[in-house]
């Protein structure tokens, strides 16, 4: 194992991953190797400090042991140790450890064949600093990664195209991806919320567009709901937690026309849109935007035949009258038209069997 280790360390890509890491970590410079939790540097490379430090970070006060260019905790380093017989904590066996914890976070693979993103997201459990780690530390962005990876000479894989039926077709549509953090997320979601696979589909740079949108929305939502310090937290709760899941579920039906615009314009379009929305249980009108867009366009023609038949009558012509009333009956026309189409098509989909 260990020299897979030492071959994978002469790859400029994990070389650049390494920086990364230490760019996160605070640990760049050249005492990095050294560098204690909280900023404090150790002189003794024989073996890791094992010393637990108590810092306030905001308003919290955290205790670690950890240390070196990749902030081993002093168990980590333990295992490290153990699985790869280092005789030392010297920058050599700090990096050769580093990579060890890349590889059994299964991103090894990936860095070396130029999936940065994919390798963020494969180790984020590991960093507190990378995109997406769930515990709640200061994080940094997928750019300043990108930026510190090819300042260090990292590569990229060429892009390839998703096979049809591929869940991750769900994030890239029109050659506009989604960056791979999200598109690794996304099918868990759709995978615990079915409804939304509705959303991401057709083809074409206008749905690209509203598709990339939507799945930064979903992620969002399913975030704020679950009450999750990111994304990644977010998927590991609705996984686990009914309870995660419904309120996930709740927030996503409560947004769903932020999420699912209608296709096309005019009454055609507010009807398929009042069509998807529709919950499976039941149509749940009071969420319905056209709902209360139809109560305010009828609530004026009222206001306004009361006023002509009862409050102020003699301030309306014969021939005024007739107009008015032609209108407000447009008006209704337009509304009853509208929801007895959307009221027949969904009976026509129950009658064929769409659930």
């Amino acid at each position: 194992m260990i020299e897979k280790l030492r071959a994978a360390l002469a790859n400029t890509n994990v070389r650049a991953f390494l920086r990364v890491i230490r760019a996160g970590e605070g640990t760049a410079d050249e005492d990095g190797y050294r560098r204690q939790f909280g900023g404090e540097l150790f002189t003794d490379f024989s073996r890791h400090p094992n010393r637990a430090i108590t810092k306030t970070l905001g308003d919290k006060q955290l205790t670690s042991t950890a240390a070196g260019a990749y902030q081993f905790l002093g168990r980590t380093w333990s295992e490290c140790q153990a699985a790869l017989n280092l005789p030392d904590f010297s920058p050599a066996s700090q990096d050769l450890a580093a990579v060890f914890l890349i590889a059994r976070r299964k991103g090894l693979e990936h860095i070396i064949a130029g999936r940065l993103e994919q390798a963020i997201a494969a180790c984020a459990n590991e960093w507190a600093s990378l995109p997406g780690s769930p515990y709640g530390q200061p994080t940094k962005t997928l750019a300043q990664c990108h930026a510190v990876y090819k300042q260090h000479g990292g590569t990229y894989a060429p892009a390839a195209p998703i096979p049809p039926g591929d869940p991750a077709q769900y994030s890239q549509e029109g050659g506009m991806p989604i960056p791979a953090l999200v598109t690794a997320l996304l099918p868990s979601v759709v995978a615990a919320i079915p409804r939304l696979a509705a959303i991401f589909k057709g083809g074409g740079s206008e749905v690209a567009e509203r598709n990339v949108a939507a799945a930064s929305a979903v992620l969002d939502i399913v975030t704020q709901a679950t009450g999750s310090v990111n994304a990644q937290a977010a998927v590991e709760a609705i996984q686990k937690d009914p309870a995660q899941l419904a309120a996930a579920t709740k927030a996503v039906e409560s947004n769903w026309f932020q999420l699912a615009p209608a296709d096309g314009g005019g009454v055609e379009g507010a009807r398929k849109a009042a069509e998807a929305y529709a919950m499976p249980e039941g149509p749940r009108f009071w969420l319905n935007p056209a709902f209360w867009i139809t109560l305010v366009m009828l609530l004026m023609p009222f206001m306004l035949l009361v006023d002509v038949f009862y409050v102020h009558p003699e301030n309306y012509s014969g021939d005024l009258r007739t107009q008015i009333v032609t209108a407000v009956l447009l008006i209704i026309g337009i509304a009853g038209g509208y929801w007895l189409g959307t009221s027949y098509s969904s009976a026509r989909k129950t009658d064929i069997g769409v659930k």
